[in-house]
């Protein structure tokens, strides 16, 4: 009886969920629940080393640009730093990225164009900020606030040992 009941209930529930659906306007929308073969995440794009067309490590994917579309247009590089650190962002149109498997399994991103290509290209300038771009922003500026609090505590040490030398006792 229980599943009867059931049964029906959910018999009920399937034929009004399209007719709900329908009177309301709201599209049906088909999930989709798993990653199709041959298509990749935006996420790991991101810090995904990019390479000439010689095998040259030329910088990496900082971010990449969306139309109004929902079609990637243009992939952002960080070239010239070190571990995203003291980098120029370069804008390249993302249709001229190719794309293909290394031998170790791996993607491989290639842009072809060499290291002083990318190097001469004009900065990227965003006109939004995305939170790893305003983290990585504040923590360069850290940084460089350590840097020059080091750089000041160094010199203190430096005057102080100087001030203990002049007060030690001269040895005969």
């Amino acid at each position: 009886m229980k599943r009867l009941v059931a049964g029906s209930a959910l018999a009920l529930m399937v034929s009004i969920g399209p007719t709900y659906a329908q009177t309301t306007g709201a599209p049906t929308i088909s999930f989709v629940v798993q990653q199709p073969a041959g298509e990749w995440l935006a996420s790991l794009f991101i810090g995904q080393p990019v390479t000439n067309q010689t095998g040259e490590t030329v910088g990496d994917i900082n971010d990449l640009v969306f139309d109004k579309n929902g079609r990637v247009t243009i992939a952002v590089l960080g070239v010239g730093g070190f571990l995203g650190i003291g980098d120029k962002s370069v804008g390249v149109p993302f249709s001229t990225l190719s794309f293909s498997t290394g031998t170790d399994g791996k993607r491989v991103v290639v842009v072809p164009l060499t290291k002083e290509a990318l190097h001469l290209a004009p900065i990227f300038n965003p006109t939004e900020k995305s939170t790893y771009t305003k983290i990585k922003e504040k923590a360069e500026d850290l940084g460089h606030k350590a840097l020059e609090k080091a750089g000041d505590i160094k010199d203190q040490a430096g005057k102080k040992i100087e001030e203990m030398r002049k007060d030690e006792p001269k040895s005969k």
